[in-house]
């Protein structure tokens, strides 16, 4: 269900993906800010406390939390969840904190919406433009998401904007099975990388998305485990 085999090489350099037994708990897409009362940061560093883990918290267009996440020592991928005025969100990963906390200075806090929290004064091709000279990685979130957030029904420009982004989320725990393998089959068409995440806004759902990733790291392992083993001459193996 999770792409674990479609993440990009822009992760690599915070940890190294490969096919192990121990868990790792990986969340691209983690909800925390305190305006939108989501999981709350204290609860998701007790839930991570003594185990591997590589997480990015996109809060809607605001980066207290990332910042904080890597205050406390957090392995935190510096993104954003950016609302754009068309309705299109986009999440957007740096490697750098400085490179994130620019990026939120220049184009994102001073174009936030004066009532709509969620949202900029900036559609998303605004968006696409400034950050095509950054050092970052875009990933479409909840493509097929419900009502104003069903990219494919009720956004007229999706297709020219998967041709410009890097990945697209293929699972998003707040979503059902149906429309999670409907952004699959949408990101083999235009072959893009994958990313998956939480996206959830209280304790026990993040709680549901940690078991849920632990069963899927399993059944990876061994898959991968599995093709290994075939791939291996006999010669080599005897």
């Amino acid at each position: 269900m999770i792409e674990f085999d479609k993440m990009s090489d822009f992760f690599s350099g915070f940890y190294g993906f490969k096919p192990r037994d121990e868990f790792i708990y990986l969340d691209f897409h983690l909800r925390t800010t305190v305006l939108e009362r989501f999981t709350t940061l204290p609860f998701v560093l007790d839930l991570l406390k003594g185990k591997k883990h590589l997480i990015a918290i996109t809060d809607h267009n605001d980066i207290r939390g990332a910042i904080a996440a890597c205050d406390l020592g957090i392995n935190n991928v510096p993104a954003i969840e950016v609302g754009c005025s068309d309705g299109f969100d986009l999440l957007v990963f740096f490697k750098e904190l400085a490179d994130l906390e620019t990026f939120y200075r220049q184009e994102v806090e001073s174009n936030k919406h004066l009532y709509r929290m969620t949202r900029t004064t900036k559609d998303i091709f605004y968006y696409l433009d400034v950050l095509a000279d950054r050092p970052c990685y875009l990933s479409i979130p909840h493509i097929n998401g419900f009502a104003q957030n069903n990219y494919l029904k009720n956004k007229p420009d999706i297709k020219m904007v998967l041709n410009r982004v890097d990945a697209i989320e293929t699972y998003n725990h707040a979503l059902p099975k149906n429309r999670n393998i409907n952004a699959q089959i949408i990101r083999r068409v235009y072959q893009r990388d994958a990313t998956f995440g939480s996206d959830v806004h209280i304790n026990h759902e993040l709680q549901s998305f940690y078991r849920l990733l632990e069963s899927e790291e399993k059944r990876y392992r061994k898959l991968m485990g599995n093709l290994y083993e075939q791939q291996i001459p006999k010669s080599i193996s005897a």
